[in-house]
């Protein structure tokens, strides 16, 4: 049944580990959006005239708990760790020589050459994690070695930090080098206020002795992350000191992190079961409580206090109250020690001392020591550790670990709604910096006095730049002599190549090639037609539609942006050149704002995406003027001569184009053709003026805003840079403010939807 209680419980914890994976998802959006908004604040509120508003916000942000928020989601991952993992854990701890080993042994069916025992063997600070596999054929392990830096942090660094605190002149090697030609203090010379303390620092200076002395031979295994697999065989090097039976020294320890140890257990109605070896406390090497405690905050579900009572009788000693109390600093309060603990006294049964055990058991309590349960049983008989230990450990398991887990849970629950309700207490606050902004009622009479003497200007130059003698007035009347330039020397290039025998793409081998796929010269001559006769209509429209940009429109959008600038005084604001201006303001303006001057962008645009082109009056005397080279038009048949070879069609095709050109020139000789584009120019023109200027969007309906109103409104977002003595701080403010706004709603509004309440989900 074991196996089926360990599945069960591990299955039932699946759908609370999601829950609490979701929640800890919402969590990270939220804090990733805080740290993205202290950013665009920090680059918002740079302006020196901010000083004040960007002293205060990073005040308020410092107010806001980031190491509990750290705590919290390290807590987080941590929980879903545990009730994600596919096996139980169970920690087993002692003090040295009290049959922790032993009972491992017991259980796992390994020797001391995998787990030392205390008899004969000192002890390593190496954790040991022994994993049931019942699939596995023979024992491996896995080893986990430790880092350059954390061994030189974690490992030396402590020993170096106690020896800092009676000697404060000691300084701790800061890599794997200084630590190899360091100085260490002299053992017997080292002295200090009490002799306890001594004995103590003494016994760390020895270990670094160690450390040093054998940096050589582990310092190859550091960094190297984890190892491969590791037979049975070898697994002693790399946590034990000595070999049992020849007494080699072994010094792999030094650079483990862990052993992840899988093998078969002799019971194997065990099932998914991880023991967790944690170093043999009461040992020199440093830094052993640390890892105990580490592991058993996250890792583990039940522990195994184990202790031996000696024959002779003596009470428990300052070291089991010591570990335990330790212990119980793993979780806090966030789960009692007495809610997932068994106290194990061991019966030695060849000193026996099971009277000392049952003393040992009703003395606990009278210590202030509390467990789930006391359990007397001899560590190295399989049946009482089966019986009495493991079935009860999984019985008690199968019915407290959902109360346990969901307690566990509860105080992230609280912390989580802590850290969130500090966040948004935060946030408002530095909402309220800018809530109290009244700087567009304060400003409200002087910017309608300034703008409507600039709106003046404004409209004097718009409405100036379409009347009769204004530029694009003058210019209305006009022909447009570049186009008709451009047109010429587009024939007369034209016309010149074909006296030069060249035709377009068209080659005579490009006529060869034509007559062979064609399969005959009449076929051919109509394909080559028609491919002379789209080559040039597009070349003349390409060339046509280029030159009424450049000659016609472009001119008549500056004209209108110099106004915009010059006049409107937006070129103070908006920096691009000339007719960019315009993308820039519609941008502004798109950013948010459309909807109080929709008049005005709808007319921005307009003027922006104005296009001209021959298409529509030009273009088509040109196809018509193309007939010739058009076989399915009667005046090209009654020109074709009779073709029989490549060469007499390709000096067919140079006759056509030739009489065609002469053809476009009378038909593109005329002069209104060359008054349009300028005439098209002022329109557009002077549509833009229409909209912008003289139209009253309000005199028809109250829902829309007059387009004064709409001027006032651009106005009103960027007069600090058009008025910047009146306006210049008051301005930057709402700038900051407007691009603050977005980011800080956000994450307010990610705070208000944070309402998970994991703790109170089954498992």
């Amino acid at each position: 049944m074991s196996r089926e209680k360990i599945s069960s419980i591990i299955q039932r914890r699946k759908p609370f580990a999601k829950n609490i994976i979701d929640a800890k998802n919402s969590l990270d959006k939220i804090l990733e959006q805080f740290i993205r908004l202290k950013g665009i604040c920090s680059s918002a509120l740079s302006d020196d005239s901010l000083t004040s508003e960007r002293e205060t916000v990073s005040e308020i942000f410092r107010r806001f708990n980031a190491r509990k928020a750290d705590e919290l989601q390290a807590g987080m991952t941590n929980i879903h760790r545990r009730l994600s993992r596919d096996t139980l854990n169970i920690a087993v701890i002692g003090l040295a020589r009290q049959g922790k080993s032993r009972l491992l042994q017991t259980i796992t069916g390994l020797s001391p050459d995998v787990i030392p025992d205390s008899n004969g063997l000192v002890c390593t600070g190496v954790r040991s994690d022994i994993i049931n596999d019942p699939d596995a054929t023979e024992t491996f392990a896995y080893v986990n070695f430790l880092s350059e830096e954390e061994f030189i942090t974690n490992t030396v660094g402590k020993y170096f930090r106690e020896l800092q605190k009676h000697k404060p002149g000691i300084e701790p090697p800061e890599n794997i080098t200084e630590f190899r030609y360091c100085q260490l203090p002299d053992k017997e010379t080292f002295r200090t206020e009490n002799i306890e303390d001594e004995t103590r620092m003494r016994n760390y200076i020895g270990e670094l002795r160690k450390l040093q002395a054998h940096l050589l031979e582990y310092q190859p295994y550091l960094g190297t992350g984890r190892s491969a697999k590791i037979p049975e065989s070898e697994i002693r090097r790399y946590v034990i000191q000595n070999d049992p039976e020849t007494g080699e020294e072994y010094h792999r320890h030094m650079a483990v992190e862990s052993v992840e140890i899988h093998c078969k257990f002799p019971n194997q109605e065990v099932g998914a079961l991880r023991l967790i070896d944690l170093p043999g406390l009461g040992d020199t090497r440093l830094g052993d409580t640390e890892r105990m405690i580490e592991a058993l905050a996250d890792q583990v579900d039940l522990v195994f206090f184990v202790t031996m009572p000696r024959s002779t009788g003596e009470d428990v000693f300052s070291g089991d109250i010591n570990l335990y109390s330790q212990a119980r600093r793993a979780l806090g309060r966030k789960l009692p020690i007495e809610r997932w603990s068994f106290w194990v006294i061991n019966h030695n049964t060849s000193s026996e001392n099971m009277k000392q055990c049952q003393d040992f058991e009703q003395t606990l309590k009278s210590k202030d020591i509390h467990v789930a349960k006391t359990i007397i049983a001899d560590c190295t008989n399989e049946d009482e550790v089966a019986t009495r230990l493991i079935d009860e450990a999984l019985s008690f398991l199968e019915a407290n670990i959902e109360r346990n887990d969901k307690e566990y849970a509860a105080s992230l629950q609280e912390m989580m709604n802590q850290v969130v309700k500090n966040l948004n207490d935060v946030l408002s606050e530095a909402k309220g910096v800018f809530a109290d902004d009244k700087s567009f009622e304060k400003d409200s009479e002087l910017l309608d006095r300034l703008f409507d003497a600039l709106l003046d200007e404004l409209i004097d130059g718009l409405v100036g730049s379409v009347e009769p003698e204004s530029f694009l007035g003058r210019r209305k009347n006009e022909p447009c002599t570049e186009l008709r330039e451009q047109f010429n020397n587009t024939l007369e290039g034209e016309e010149k190549a074909a006296d030069d025998g060249k035709i377009g793409s068209i080659t005579p081998e490009v006529v060869r090639k034509m007559v062979r796929r064609a399969g005959s010269p009449e076929s051919a001559y109509a394909n080559l037609m028609h491919q002379l006769r789209t080559e040039l209509s597009g070349k003349m429209q390409q060339e046509l539609d280029e030159t009424l940009e450049r000659v016609v429109l472009v001119p008549m959008k500056r004209e209108l942006c110099k106004v915009l600038a010059e006049n409107g005084k937006l070129g103070m604001y908006f920096h691009a050149k000339d007719e960019g201006i315009l993308k820039e303001i519609i941008a502004f303006i798109e950013d948010g704002k459309k909807d109080l001057m929709p008049a005005v962008l709808d007319g921005l645009k307009k003027l922006d995406e104005a296009t001209i082109s021959c298409q529509n009056r030009i273009q088509p005397l040109i196809r018509e003027a193309l007939n010739l080279l058009d076989p399915m038009k009667e005046e090209s048949r009654q020109r074709r001569a009779i073709l029989t070879d490549a060469e007499g069609i390709y000096t067919s095709l140079i006759e056509i184009y030739r009489d065609t050109l002469a053809t476009l020139r009378e038909s593109l000789d005329r002069e209104e053709i060359y008054s349009e584009p300028n005439e098209f120019a002022f329109a557009t023109a002077d549509n833009f003026v229409e909209d912008l200027v003289r139209r009253d969007s309000g005199a028809s309906s109250l829902n829309v805003i007059k387009i004064d109103t709409q001027w006032r409104a651009l106005y009103r977002y960027i007069r600090g840079e058009i008025w910047p003595e009146e306006f210049g701080n008051s301005q930057a403010r709402t700038e900051a403010f407007a691009k603050i706004s977005g980011p800080l709603s956000t994450v307010l509004t990610l705070c208000s939807n944070m309402n998970f309440n994991f703790s109170s989900q089954g498992v």
